[in-house]
């Protein structure tokens, strides 16, 4: 009997250890939950000069697609260097890799992507010449790649400012995507999709925001952007306009992401969470360009296939940033945690 009543013992033990285990298992699973979103920053040399790198980046994110539980991926801008059709040939296979594996994703153009095509001096003459953009990234083929949810244009046949409405789980999404140094006219527009969709926090992208210290920017003149057309209406708005007139006062903007200036870096800026209350809200201002970043001894500023995992963690409020090289698999700097 005593040896029986001992067994019991030991099987009632194991019994118990094993449903304490099930119970934390259950518990690390619901609190670790989380989705992925991928920013791709500027792949302008990829594109020019390592079209390689730039296929291993959209070979990772599509290998990855499940492990990650990668839901979107967001293109920084400068997709190209020169403006050039070969460069635009480059980027339509490249990005044609994730939308086969059905990974929505979206684009904004950078300064390199508006340079005059025709021109090797003066590049930049005040005019947005987004027609290759627009032959290699047409419309129609956003709105067949129905897995980006439903993209809306601010102008017919063009998709230089457009944003779609995405949703996981319970977390609902609007995604802006908002051309360089944005005019007034599309600034109206912005803020009247922000206002239109109060119950969504929206994630703006643009390519030309902060730099590597966390300073707005101003490069206007840079990219033929300064002054006033010949209409009266000035051509672009810096950092600082768009801060004030898209983000500051409209409670459900949750981030800014951009490319451009080599580095990374997170704002939080805390701001007003609403009208009447008292109370503050995050708002997140996230640079992320590898393009200059040379690992492993390499001389060439090729990004080394560097791109940015931002994991949310929706029942923690958490967002955890990090940088793989994607040519082998390894992290680069260091991890960031964002609360919300």
């Amino acid at each position: 009997m005593g040896l029986m009543f001992r067994k019991i013992r030991v099987f009632q033990k194991i019994l118990l250890i094993s449903f304490l285990q099930s119970l934390i298992l259950l518990s690390c699973t619901k609190t670790e939950k989380y989705y992925s979103f991928i920013i791709v920053p500027d792949t302008q040399y990829l594109s020019y000069s390592y079209p390689q790198v730039f296929k291993k980046e959209m070979n990772w994110i599509v290998k990855n697609k499940e492990l990650l539980n990668i839901q979107y991926v967001f293109h920084m801008g400068d997709i190209t260097d020169q403006n050039q059709e070969f460069e635009w040939k480059v980027a339509d296979s490249c990005l044609k890799k994730i939308e086969v594996a059905n990974i929505p994703y979206s684009l904004v153009y950078g300064d390199n992507d508006i340079k005059n095509p025709y021109r090797f001096y003066d590049r930049y003459d005040g005019i947005r010449h987004t027609e290759l953009l627009n032959k290699y990234f047409p419309q129609s083929r956003f709105e067949k790649h129905g897995s980006s949810g439903n993209f809306i244009f601010y102008e017919p046949g063009k998709i230089d400012n457009s944003y779609s409405q995405f949703r996981y789980d319970g977390d609902k999404y609007i995604i802006l995507n908002l051309e360089i140094s944005p005019r007034d006219r599309v600034l109206r527009w912005a803020d009247s999709v922000i206002n239109h969709n109060v119950s969504r926090k929206v994630i703006i992208i643009t390519h030309d925001y902060i730099d590597a210290d966390g300073k707005r920017l101003d490069d206007l003149k840079s990219f033929g952007m300064e002054g006033k057309d010949s209409t009266g209406v000035p051509r672009g708005n810096d950092a600082n306009e768009i801060f004030k007139r898209l983000i500051k006062d409209n409670f459900n903007v949750f981030m800014l992401l951009c490319g451009h200036k080599t580095g990374d870096c997170v704002n939080t800026i805390k701001t007003k969470a609403s009208g009447d209350s008292g109370k503050k809200r995050r708002f997140f201002e996230i640079l992320t360009d590898y393009q200059n970043v040379s690992l492993d001894g390499s001389r060439e500023g090729n990004g080394n296939g560097l791109i940015r995992i931002m994991k949310i963690y929706p029942a923690k409020n958490k967002i955890v940033l990090s940088s793989v090289c994607t040519l082998n698999g390894k992290h680069y700097g260091k991890k960031v945690t964002l609360s919300f």
